[in-house]
């Protein structure tokens, strides 16, 4: 019985685990797999809105050209993309029959001009003075010489030798020109395109109508030159809202070239300032179950922390700034590296400062 007992206390001994020599303390992440992060302080100030909108190059000065008579072209002078001045010969008609008919007209009025100094002399007035008789018979001289008639004949045979004639009635570049030498005239020769201050025509949502003003400068981008840029100023603003929110925006173009063309599809950014407003920098906003979230750094060393969860509502944005309405206050250090993947109070460090070369 004593050896069973003994045996029993062995085999109890033998079940029983052991007791650490140290209690087991709650798991901490180690230091090497704390997040490093990066902050920037928010701050109150001027916010830089940036408005991108599509457009066209629109010409309020563009004008259909075209012969004022019927006839046959001769000759043309420019081609599309001319670029003319005010003025210019562009086509021109076979106006041999209006030169001849400007030439009887001329020869009419000279053989009244004679009848007028015989008929003057008949009257009891002197050769080429048209004061020498009275007022009444000067007019019966000139109705019977034909003398009113010989003018208003010269008057549309010139007429008709400048309509003979197409020029530009201002300076400008050529387009959609199809006539050719030998063709009928029609009433379309071509387009003038003036250049002086093109506009372009773009559209804003209704809520961000309040970035743009009549005065306010846009840069204007065009898609098939990108390296070109031009700056312009609001001229018109539309008073009404289309069904999809929209407001119709003219600018006209300054410094415009031929490179700008009519039609032609174009960026527009338009820029504003808007003051008092906390700023912070684009990458400091995270998206959490839908909705925006910005983590500031709670100081906790001088190298560690925790990342402090905040709902934001975003007021505007551009290509690198975001200004808040509510969620964040000026001077807050905000996290804008290592933010991804961070959770309430999670625990981070402060990147080293890289030194400066």
């Amino acid at each position: 019985m004593k050896y069973l007992f003994i045996a029993s206390v062995f085999t109890l001994m033998q079940c029983t685990p052991s007791k650490p020599t140290e209690e087991v303390e709650t798991a901490k992440p180690s230091v090497s797999t704390i997040p490093a992060v990066a902050t920037q302080t928010a701050q109150r100030k001027a916010f830089r809105w940036l408005l991108l909108s599509n457009g066209r190059v629109s010409n309020q000065s563009a004008s259909k050209i075209g012969f004022k008579t019927n006839g046959v072209i001769a000759q043309s002078n420019v081609q599309n993309g001319s670029a003319v001045r005010a003025g210019q010969l562009l086509a021109q008609l076979e106006n041999r029959e209006q030169l001849l008919a400007l030439r009887q007209a001329e020869l009419q009025l000279a053989e009244a001009r004679v009848e007028i100094n015989d008929l003057l002399i008949s009257q009891g007035g002197r050769k080429g003075d048209t004061t020498s008789v009275k007022a009444d018979v000067w007019a019966y001289i000139k109705l019977r010489s034909g003398y009113e008639r010989g003018l208003l004949a010269l008057q549309k045979a010139r007429n008709d030798v400048d309509n003979s004639y197409l020029r530009a009635p201002f300076g400008g570049v050529v387009a959609n020109l199809n006539a050719k030498p030998f063709s009928t005239a029609s009433a379309e020769f071509c387009t003038l395109l003036s250049q002086a201050a093109p506009l372009v025509e773009f559209s804003v949502l209704e809520t961000e109508l309040m970035a743009v003003q009549l005065g306010q400068t846009v840069a204007v981008q065009p898609v098939a030159f990108v390296e070109r840029r031009y700056k312009g100023q609001v001229v018109e603003i539309n008073p009404y809202v289309s069904e999809q929110g929209l407001v119709q925006v003219k600018a006209r173009i300054n410094g415009a070239d031929k490179y700008l063309f009519e039609g032609m599809n174009v960026r527009v950014q338009v820029e504003k300032d808007i003051p008092n407003q906390i700023v912070v920098p684009k990458a400091a906003v995270v998206e959490r179950s839908g909705r925006k979230v910005v983590f500031t750094y709670a100081a906790e060393t001088d190298t560690s922390g925790l990342a402090k969860w905040n709902y934001v509502t975003i007021a505007h944005e551009n290509d690198t700034e975001t200004a808040l309405s509510e969620g964040i206050k000026a001077g807050d250090a905000v996290i804008v590296e290592g933010n991804l993947n961070l959770g309430h109070d999670a625990r981070v460090k402060l990147k080293k400062k890289e030194n400066p070369d």
